[in-house]
C-alpha cells in the first residue's frame, strides 16, 4: 500500500482513529484523524493537510485526561461525537462542534 502522506509529531499515541466528521460541510474533505496520547491529550488532525504536505495539521487539542488516553471511538450515527477513555475509569464524550467542553457520563458530584 502506498503512503498518501506523513508528518512528524513529538507526541506518543496509544490510540489513533479516523472519523468522517466534516466531510460534508465543515471544510474537512478527508474527515478527521483523532489521536489519544500518553500524556492525556486528545488531538484532532486534518488528514487532507497531512496528504498535501502542510505543516499546520492540528485542528484542535485538549489535555483533559489526567493520564494516558487508552481508548477512542467515533459514534457511527452521530459522527461529530467521539468517546475517549483513560485510566481510573475516566471517560469523556467530545462533540467536535464544541470540542473545548467535553461531557462526562454518570452522575454529577455535588
Amino acid at each position: 500500500m502506498k503512503s498518501c502522506g506523513s508528518f512528524s509529531s513529538s507526541h506518543r499515541y496509544h490510540k489513533l482513529v479516523w472519523g468522517p466528521y466534516g466531510m460534508d460541510s465543515q471544510g474537512h474533505p478527508a474527515g478527521v484523524l483523532i489521536a489519544g496520547g500518553e500524556n492525556g491529550n486528545v488531538i484532532l488532525y486534518d488528514p487532507a493537510k497531512i496528504m498535501a504536505g502542510e505543516t499546520d495539521v492540528i485542528i484542535a487539542e485538549s489535555d483533559k485526561h489526567t493520564g494516558p488516553v487508552r481508548a477512542l471511538d467515533v459514534n457511527p450515527f452521530q459522527t461529530n461525537l467521539v468517546a475517549s477513555g483513560g485510566n481510573e475509569s475516566e471517560i469523556y464524550i467530545w462533540d467536535m462542534n464544541n470540542f473545548g467542553s467535553p461531557m462526562t457520563p454518570g452522575p454529577k458530584s455535588q
